[in-house]
């Protein structure tokens, strides 16, 4: 099929599609938001930042897991998530139990606010109450549901051990299309051989998630640096997994430590930012849509943006598109931030009071 033939139907399909009651993105958790943010997209590369503990893995977990997926359990939208999920910092064991304390919140609509340190039993055994409801039918089913739909890799996190595994699932998931392709041989002649055209996967409306946590502690390539390593890695993510194969990468980024001194309070320089990104600045270049976690609680500020900071303490932080490729920089979203059961909630807006 012609490059231009394949575009076409896209298009039409996507129409359609929008015609017929279906979606096109798995649309945000922030509603008021939604215009900055739409969503998860098909093919687009997100990285998400902030300073030391401002809840990007959590921000992480819940607006590219938890919603998505429950989204997706509850709608009768033709659409599905896939995760292929590398985290560095935490076990997979630790990640089910935060979305089990997430859960329990979200199923109880609050009434159930119990944190992975209290599930563990940490210091006061957790009620058999919570038990009993972890093990009900119900919520058995959701956790079997998040078991089918994130993969934990083996895998080295090195860059090209990411590469290969997120290649080999996308070809045991869908077919590669190719066409001739002409070379130099080193003698000169020209010849030609088989290379990559397109890719069409089984499931066209299955959303397949690349998340690395964080991308700061990927294991370095054989020669190079840190640097070098993650600029290899964005680069897969951006020319091989979203390009070719349609995946929407989710790179977590740590902003620099001297992003956080107090030259940079002093010059007002205090959200996250591109160029605070730490280690690699490359990231915002491949990426579509780079977005920014502010906690002002972190440096002491008593009011922001017309909140009382003093009385929200370290439960609001200010979500900032820092980058859109295709769409416009600078949006800012209040949130609300419970860290203990990975809540997120827009807030109102300063002037509404009640």
């Amino acid at each position: 099929m012609e490059l231009r033939e394949r575009v076409l139907n896209n298009l039409r399909e996507r129409r359609q599609r929008l015609l017929d009651g279906q979606l096109n993105c798995i649309p945000s958790p922030f509603k008021r938001f939604s215009n900055d943010f739409v969503g998860i997209e098909q093919s687009c590369y997100f990285c998400v930042t902030s300073f030391t503990k401002g809840g990007k893995s959590q921000f992480t977990s819940y607006t590219f897991i938890y919603k998505p997926l429950m989204f997706c359990y509850y709608t009768k939208a033709d659409v599905s998530l896939k995760v292929l999920y590398f985290p560095l910092e935490e076990t997979p064991e630790r990640i089910m139990q935060r979305f089990i304390s997430w859960l329990l919140y979200d199923f109880s609509e609050g009434k159930i606010r119990v944190s992975p340190k209290e599930l563990r039993s940490t210091t006061t055994p957790v009620s058999q109450e919570i038990l009993d409801i972890i093990s009900s039918d119900e919520i058995q089913d959701i956790i079997e549901y998040f078991e089918e739909h994130i993969i934990f890799p083996d895998e080295s996190p090195n860059p090209t051990g990411i590469k290969i595994f997120c290649e080999n699932y996308a070809k045991e998931h869908g077919t590669i299309h190719y066409k001739k392709g002409r070379y130099r041989d080193t003698d000169g002649t020209l010849k030609e051989r088989e290379v990559f055209d397109w890719y069409e996967p089984d499931d066209p409306n299955e959303y397949r998630l690349v998340i690395i946590d964080t991308i700061n502690l990927i294991d370095t390539e054989r020669g190079m640096t840190l640097k070098q390593s993650m600029d290899k890695l964005s680069e897969y993510c951006a020319k091989y997994l979203r390009n070719r194969y349609g995946y929407s990468p989710v790179v977590i980024q740590q902003q620099a430590f001297d992003s956080e001194s107090n030259e940079a309070f002093k010059l007002g320089r205090v959200r996250p930012s591109v160029a605070g990104l730490g280690d690699s600045k490359y990231i915002s270049r491949d990426a579509n849509v780079v977005l920014g976690l502010f906690s002002p609680f972190r440096f002491a500020l008593k009011e922001y943006e017309g909140y009382d900071i003093s009385k929200f303490r370290d439960n609001i932080r200010f979500l900032e598109i820092c980058v859109a490729r295709d769409g416009e920089m600078g949006g800012l979203c209040p949130l609300f931030f419970d860290g203990a059961v990975c809540q997120f909630s827009e807030l109102p807006l300063p002037n509404d009071t009640q």
